[in-house]
């Protein structure tokens, strides 16, 4: 790759900032109160090149223990690690805990650079470098080179650089088709200029003009301006140490710990599902809702951890956790974290982020672990499938954040091939999901049938009622599904199973027939809804079912039989044509009834236009 990260760690006045200088040529040490105190407080940038032309941009971390959150700040988004120790003093504290935090970060190379060499004698500085190997070979660095320099006299820094050189071949390159995310670790104004912020470009490219958006706030801004090691560029990528020129912001509305990225790419969140480990010589034991300091990306937080499948998490336990968080974080599945406790202060544990929005857990069942440990898999078809199965009517963009790789596209497709994952619209479903809803749907169904056996169907409202959606949209979508791959029948905003059609039983058909009977006698003095059915729920249903078909209702609950009515339409036609004019009277006469029920009648035909009114009279049309 054309730019590597290199991060310098170790205990405070070891060397790191000599050293930066000694490669780079640049002081590190740039706040006033650093140069006075001798010691790095903010965290410091330098470049130069390898000999084979590759930039390398460091980034000189603190090392005194009250600025350790800088150096975890720093140490985000390296590609190797210098780790200082100096031949006069050896291990000492911070550079214990800066390997155990080195360790959690998923830093691709390291190398020991032993400095100061030239203040010490040479049977010392074999003591100083047994002691350091005696103390890494029970660490992930048992097998790393130590390179001895020293930075006044630059011996051995011809050395170093060739190690920088070999180990730069085998560091992995970053995405550059991802989409652009880079956690903001400082913010300054520059006059003419305005708002800058600077980090570590972890994945993509930015653009000059890219609009891009800072999180948590969700705040819109546009890249004016790049820079990439001290240089003006168009394009900064994955990889670089980058600075931000955005342009409509002030000082005031950013601050470290922000997030730089595309909209809608990242997780804003206060609960995460981790992978954890635990470091090996602490005491200090952690249960349900023990309050902790979680650092990520560029970011503190408190936080309350919950062990899943832990009682009690102890020294060199391994396991999952649930984390709830006092505000939220910016984060992707895979980033890494580090634990630290409250007070004492030391670091106690980090892992790995397997779910950046998860569930709140109320129980830790067997099924839930396993449900847990899949996402931790390595397989990202497994994962996508667990996802999709949780996180049902999720899209495209909502996937591919969760899962953060490049092949989320391509194991999508191959999912939905094997018929496991359903795209309906732009929003994707589990074929389980989908089983346990149709079979549910079935379900309510045939018990609506049972009860109502007469109706053609459940209301497509108290249906969607019936089941845990996040919306009414989602339950539509769902049952229009279900209705186009024939699964269920959907008209007229009425459902039912597929094989459903209304049946009278035999009691029933009596009672159908007694209605009709009941109307026919009535003629036109027609009956109200109550009359018919005597408030009877056997003939309710009954009469319900008949005015799908044989019946309808006039205003006021009033009965008519359809062939009925089309026998009084031809003998209006006929008094139409004899008197050619239809009166209230003749009308009324003709039929039988009374006034009341006459001009009801009429006034259908006119709706229907049938006939129009001429005056008090009518014509047919």
């Amino acid at each position: 790759m054309d730019s590597i990260i290199v991060g310098t760690a170790g205990h405070i006045d070891h060397g790191k900032t000599a050293l930066v200088k000694a490669l780079t040529g640049c002081d590190t040490d740039t706040l006033a109160e650093e140069k006075k105190r001798g010691i790095s407080i903010n965290l410091g940038f330098a470049s130069f090149r390898l000999p084979n032309g590759r930039n390398i941009g460091i980034v000189d971390v603190p090392g005194h223990e009250r600025f350790i959150k800088n150096m975890l700040a720093g140490a985000t988004g390296i590609d190797l690690a210098l780790i200082i120790i100096a031949a006069t003093e050896g291990i000492m504290p911070q550079t214990r805990e800066h390997i155990e935090i080195l360790g959690y970060l998923g830093i691709q190379k390291y190398l020991i650079v032993l400095t100061k060499v030239d203040m010490v004698d040479e049977e010392f500085k074999e003591l100083v470098v047994e002691d350091i190997r005696d103390f890494l070979k029970e660490t992930f660095l048992a097998q790393t080179k130590i390179v001895e320099v020293d930075s006044i006299s630059r011996k051995g820094l011809d050395t170093l650089i060739k190690e920088l050189e070999n180990l730069s071949f085998d560091i992995q390159e970053r995405s550059f088709t991802k989409k652009p995310r880079m956690n903001v670790d400082r913010v300054f104004s520059i006059k003419g200029y305005g708002t800058v912020v600077t980090g570590t470009l972890m994945e993509g490219v930015i653009k000059v003009n890219d609009e891009l958006t800072v999180f948590p706030q969700g705040i819109s801004a546009k890249v004016r301006n790049l820079q990439v090691h001290d240089h003006n560029v168009e394009e900064a990528y994955a990889g670089q140490r980058t600075a931000i020129n955005l342009s409509g912001l002030s000082l005031e509305e950013l601050k470290r710990g922000n997030t730089v990225a595309v909209k809608d790419s990242v997780y804003v969140t206060n609960i995460i599902d981790v992978k954890f480990r635990i470091v090996a010589d602490t005491k200090f034991e952690l249960k349900k809702f023990s309050r902790l300091k979680l650092y990520v990306g560029s970011t503190e937080v408190l936080a309350k951890i919950v062990p899943i499948t832990h009682k009690t998490v102890k020294a060199k336990d391994e396991g999952y956790a649930q984390i709830m968080l006092d505000h939220p974080i910016v984060v992707l599945k895979g980033d890494r974290f580090v634990l630290r406790t409250i007070t004492p202060v030391t670091t106690i544990g980090g892992g790995i982020i397997i779910d950046p929005k998860p569930q709140r857990y109320k129980k830790f069942t067997e099924e839930l672990i396993k449900s847990v440990d899949l996402k931790n898999s390595s397989s990202v078809d497994e994962i996508m499938d667990e996802y999709v199965k949780g996180h049902p009517f999720s899209v495209l963009e909502e996937i591919a954040a969760f899962i953060n790789d490049e092949r989320v596209g391509a194991e999508l497709k191959d999912l939905m091939e094997k018929g496991t994952v359903i795209q309906i619209g732009k929003q994707y479903l589990h074929r389980e999901f989908l089983i346990r809803f149709q079979s549910g749907v079935e379900s309510v169904l045939m018990d609506y049938h049972k009860r109502n056996p007469l109706r053609n169907g459940m209301p497509k409202a108290e249906l969607i009622e019936k089941f845990n959606l996040a919306n009414k949209k989602q339950g539509e979508i769902l049952l229009q599904y279900l209705s186009e791959i024939k699964r269920i029948k959907l008209e007229q905003n009425l459902v039912s199973t597929i094989s459903f059609q209304p049946e009278l039983t035999q009691n029933q058909q009596m009672i159908k027939e007694e209605l009709l009977s009941r109307i026919h006698i009535s003629g036109y003095s027609l009956m109200t809804i109550a009359e018919l059915t005597e408030n009877k729920k056997d003939r309710q249903q009954v009469l319900e079912f008949m005015l799908k078909e044989e019946l309808f209702l006039l205003p006021g609950q009033y009965i008519m039989n359809r062939s009925q009515y089309e026998e009084l339409k031809e003998q209006a036609k006929k008094l139409f044509t004899q008197k050619g004019m239809l009166k209230l009277s003749d009308f009324r006469d003709m039929a039988g009834t009374s006034r009341k029920f006459a001009l009801l009648l009429l006034e259908r035909f006119d709706q229907e236009k049938f006939t129009k009114r001429q005056g008090e009279d009518r014509i047919i049309v």
